[in-house]
């Protein structure tokens, strides 16, 4: 029993989020898109693709895209030893301008996670027929194109 105490005690100090996504990079030069599909219509149709589907495209060089949003990315900030970022953003979509923060970190090993402040502060401020919010609201997972690195624009 003091052994196993001893064992939980040396572990609790342990930084285990670390261990779990140390193998797992963000890749900036590639492209990710918030629905798998949208990799194989960017590469065949560019640009047009946004026609067909509603998707999100993030580029860390060119922001957040799709075909009336965009987030414009003024800092990315990362930690030693450490695969997460911190970006400071200004969005805007048909009539608003807005200033918004995400966290970024690896999902799985070609799906990052990127949480909006503002979009996490606006699900939790409507009520939804006086339900409580469901799920992990500002979340959205965008998937790596390892195909692209930039939409085509013809």
């Amino acid at each position: 029993m003091k052994a196993l105490l001893a064992c939980a005690v040396c572990l609790a100090g342990f930084p285990l989020a670390v261990v779990a996504q140390d193998d797992l990079p963000i890749d900036q030069s590639k492209l990710y898109v918030s629905d798998p599909a949208a990799c194989e219509a960017l590469e065949k149709k560019g640009v047009d693709a946004f026609m067909d589907t509603d998707f999100l495209v993030l580029s860390f060089k060119d922001g957040i895209h799709s075909m009336e949003f965009t987030c414009d990315l003024y800092e990315i900030k990362s930690r030693p030893n450490n695969n997460m970022l911190f970006v400071d953003a200004i969005c805007q979509a048909p009539g608003e301008v807005y200033p918004d923060t995400f966290s970024i970190s690896p999902y799985d090993a070609k799906t990052i996670q990127l949480v909006s402040t503002y979009d996490a502060m606006m699900a939790m401020s409507r009520p939804v027929d006086g339900a409580e919010p469901t799920g992990n609201p500002g979340v959205t997972l965008y998937t790596r194109c390892d195909n692209l690195s930039e939409i085509r624009v013809d």
